[in-house]
């Protein structure tokens, strides 16, 4: 995917949350993804986005709680 929209390394990509990368790869939720870590705040969001990467990519996608 070329085109992504800008996402922290600290942010979760699904809902915005900023989170302990170290925390989150402790608690199994953290994630490689097309050569690029993403960190969850929890097992939803985490499921989320492994169900459809490309959807909490997307540049018209807008992260919310």
């Amino acid at each position: 995917m070329t085109d992504i929209r800008t996402i922290a390394p600290d942010e979760d990509p699904v809902c915005g949350m900023h989170v302990a990368p170290a925390a989150a790869r402790e608690k199994g939720l953290a994630l490689d993804y097309e050569g690029r870590e993403y960190v969850f705040c929890g097992k939803g969001c985490f499921l989320e986005f492994s169900d459809d990467p490309r959807r909490y990519l997307d540049p018209r996608y807008v992260p919310s709680m």
